[in-house]
């Protein structure tokens, strides 16, 4: 006889989840140690809001999803924002929380805010960021469900379950697998679309295919790029598809975006048709206006999300129509109908880079040229220090994969997300952050001893996007984002010293002295070890506007 517990745990093995990350607590107990026992792997992490981070990390590093195991109440809340990066950035996750014996999960019953121990309504919590949730309120709600439950596609979406510590004792003999289900996919488009596609590839001068990360992320993305590079169509990359970067022969012109400027923005000014794969084309790629975003351009828009497509719809307005298609697909069909055949190739010479002479840029530049791009993956942090990195990235033809927390933008996200990259497939792990984000989960570096990460930490007294939105809106008045400003100065804190207490070497090194030789006992070193630039207190993200 099985408990519950492991019925659960082998059923998400058996959907190829088998890493865990987590913190221990009385409700999560059984179920860590179901994880072990059956042969998975827990990772265990040291506040609960890294796991859902680690897990972010863990997928974009190797495809794999990875699953968090929380303890009741504070093991759940310190969990959410981990929880919220993986949804906003569409990275499958799932969530499991201990929940109070059923006895005494009865609060929302009484209309009281707690009866059982740190008893939390966990399922409420979390609903505007996960895609599912179910309560495993009993051994027969789970047999009678178990087959609908498993029938979704767990490398897809967000899942979350609540499990109280009762049933999850509950014992039964193992259950047959759960057959998987082929996932379906719409591959039609009606005939008077492709029509009207086909009118307007044939008619445009200046076509542009935008490729988001919900691009870099499907399944049959090397079909794809073959596709592109078989036509030559120029194109351009949101971060999230930096990280096809590195593919040859394709004729990218760069990422493009309001801290990405260069020669894809200004392509896109005078562009007619953008064709975007995957996409978001939020405010960050598109500014606040989306009138002036390529406002002479028609917009194709291609995403797996009806509601993503409607939104677009609402924003950009008649100049844009969508289909709710994978991008694979869409790429097949336009070939078999013979749209891509007559598609316009522009030459496209490089725009000069002001930033060029921005020292951060610079410094990132030179570390970045001397990876190798198919066996090094790069993680970077919030604020200056992630457009620095990507406008580096942007000053390359090929750069190693650099990833991020895409759309929440969460500070304290980079070295996790690194530990939990180093857990998969052997490359060469780099963090890129920040002086002010580094303290937010230092605390994980405790991990560093096992497994090999390589730290770049750009020291600019704090937070240098915050003061140069400060001089910009606020007359130069820097409250709470620097260690000078009497009035509100963030505590002094040092970096070097956090670094020593990890036991990880390091050098201190001035941004304006680096050169092509600065990198190399780094990126040699056979363990954790760590370069902090000392970067201009004014230096500024040079953005596009």
């Amino acid at each position: 006889m099985k408990s519950l517990s492991d019925i659960l745990i082998k059923d998400l093995m058996n959907q190829g989840i088998k890493t865990f990350f987590g913190l221990q607590g009385g409700a999560s107990a059984r179920l860590i140690e179901s994880v072990v026992r059956l042969g998975g792997r827990f990772h265990p992490v040291l506040n609960e809001q890294t796991a859902g981070y680690a897990a972010h990390g863990y997928y974009l590093a190797n495809n794999q999803t990875a699953g968090v195991i929380f303890t009741t109440g504070p093991g759940l809340t310190n969990g959410v924002s981990g929880i919220a990066a993986c949804y906003f950035d569409r990275i499958p996750l799932v969530v499991i929380v201990g929940q109070v014996g059923k006895d005494l999960n009865i609060a929302k019953k009484t209309k009281t805010r707690m009866v059982g121990f740190q008893e939390v309504q966990h399922l409420e919590i979390i609903k505007p960021i996960v895609d599912s949730s179910f309560k495993i309120e009993s051994l027969e709600f789970y047999k009678k469900f178990r087959e609908k439950i498993f029938a979704n596609n767990f490398n897809k979406k967000v899942f979350a379950f609540e499990f109280p510590d009762d049933i999850q004792r509950e014992k039964l003999n193992f259950l047959p697998n759960v057959k998987k289900k082929p996932v379906k996919r719409k591959k039609d488009i009606p005939q008077k679309t492709i029509h009207l596609i086909s009118k307007l590839i044939k008619g445009s001068k200046k076509p542009l295919f935008i490729l988001g990360s919900g691009f870099a992320q499907s399944q049959d993305i090397k079909k794809s790029l073959e596709i592109l590079k078989k036509y030559y169509c120029n194109l351009t990359l949101t971060w999230g598809a930096q990280n096809i970067q590195r593919h040859k022969k394709l004729n990218s012109i760069g990422l493009f975006g309001n801290h990405s400027p260069g020669t894809a923005n200004a392509f896109l000014k005078e562009s007619d048709l953008i064709i975007s794969m995957g996409a978001s084309l939020l405010q960050h790629q598109t500014l606040k206006i989306k009138n002036n975003f390529a406002k002479n351009a028609k917009i194709i828009y291609i995403d797996t999300s009806i509601n993503e497509c409607k939104r677009a719809k609402n924003q950009f307005g008649k100049r844009l129509n969508y289909l709710n298609l994978d991008c694979h697909d869409f790429l097949e069909i336009l070939e078999k109908k013979n749209c891509l055949q007559s598609i316009v190739v522009n030459e496209v010479k490089s725009s000069n880079f002001i930033h060029s002479n921005i020292t951060p840029v610079n410094s990132l530049k030179t570390l970045f040229s001397k990876l190798d791009v198919n066996k090094s993956v790069i993680f970077s942090d919030a604020g200056a220090s992630l457009s620095w990195s990507y406008q580096a990235a942007n000053l390359l033809k090929n750069c190693a994969p650099i990833f991020t927390s895409f759309n929440l933008h969460t500070m304290g996200y980079a070295n996790c997300a690194g530990i939990g990259a180093a857990l998969g497939k052997k490359k060469n792990v780099y963090v890129i952050i920040g002086d002010g984000s580094l303290p937010m989960n230092s605390q994980e570096l405790a991990w560093a001893s096992r497994y090999k990460i390589k730290l770049i930490v750009i020291d600019n007294e704090g937070y240098g996007i915050i003061r140069q939105t400060q001089r910009e809106f606020y007359s130069s008045n820097f409250v709470a984002s620097d260690f000078r400003n009497n009035k509100a100065k963030m505590p002094l804190f040092s970096v070097s010293k956090i670094l020593r207490s990890y036991d990880i070497e390091h050098e201190i090194i001035d941004s304006k002295k680096i050169n092509q030789t600065t990198f190399g006992s780094l990126i040699k070193s056979k363990k954790s070890s760590a370069i902090i630039i000392k970067t201009d207190y004014s230096a500024e993200v040079e953005t596009y506007n």
